[in-house]
């Protein structure tokens, strides 16, 4: 699939990504060792590729090359979202937390609707918290210079579709990657890490 999201975006495929199948071969590994259910599918949207399991009905792996933003926000469907608060209070209980709708594939650098959301710890999302601030300079970096490859890779505590941790990628300019693991919801009392 990554020559086809290079294609769409009309540029070739980086020498920086030779061991790309490779290394998501072995991210598939370790959630299907830990999901043994599960089922996946890629979801090819054009300059972006979806890694959905059926299974537990939640996005593996996001990742593209940045474009302009698409279309301006369609504040309208997002309201009509399923409302991701009730859904972390209901599956977390005691351990729930404040959320937005969140994008792997953020809306300033081409991303879209639907599959693309998830519940994202707000001050994560947001910039508040320090590796809020780091989170959005990544994102900040990917929207100001299109072209740029990038991956957003959950990982998960239980069968929710609420990321226990996330990893942001950026391969910049082409040579070097960025990236960082962000903790999406807390841990449980008693844990650490």
């Amino acid at each position: 699939m990554l020559e086809q999201v290079f294609s769409h975006a009309g540029v070739e495929v980086p020498a920086a990504l030779s061991d790309w199948d490779s290394r998501v071969g072995s991210w598939y590994d370790d959630y299907e060792n830990a999901a043994a259910d599960a089922y996946l599918s890629e979801i090819n949207l054009g300059a972006a590729v979806f890694t959905f399991d059926h299974t537990f009905e939640r996005v593996v792996l996001a990742y593209a090359v940045s474009t302009p933003q698409l279309t301006a926000r369609d504040a309208s469907r997002i309201r009509g979202f399923p409302n991701v608060n009730e859904s972390v209070r209901a599956a977390l209980g005691d351990m729930a937390f404040t959320v937005d709708k969140g994008h792997y594939l953020g809306h300033a650098s081409g991303g879209v609707l639907d599959i693309n959301l998830f519940p994202h710890r707000r001050d994560l999302n947001r910039g508040w918290s320090s590796d809020g601030k780091r989170f959005r300079e990544m994102e900040r970096y990917v929207a100001t210079y299109p072209g740029t490859f990038f991956y957003h890779r959950p990982t998960y505590d239980d069968d929710t579709w609420i990321p226990a941790s996330l990893e942001y990628g950026v391969l910049v300019d082409n040579q070097t990657w960025w990236a960082g693991t962000f903790r999406n919801k807390p841990e449980a009392a008693g844990t650490s890490g």
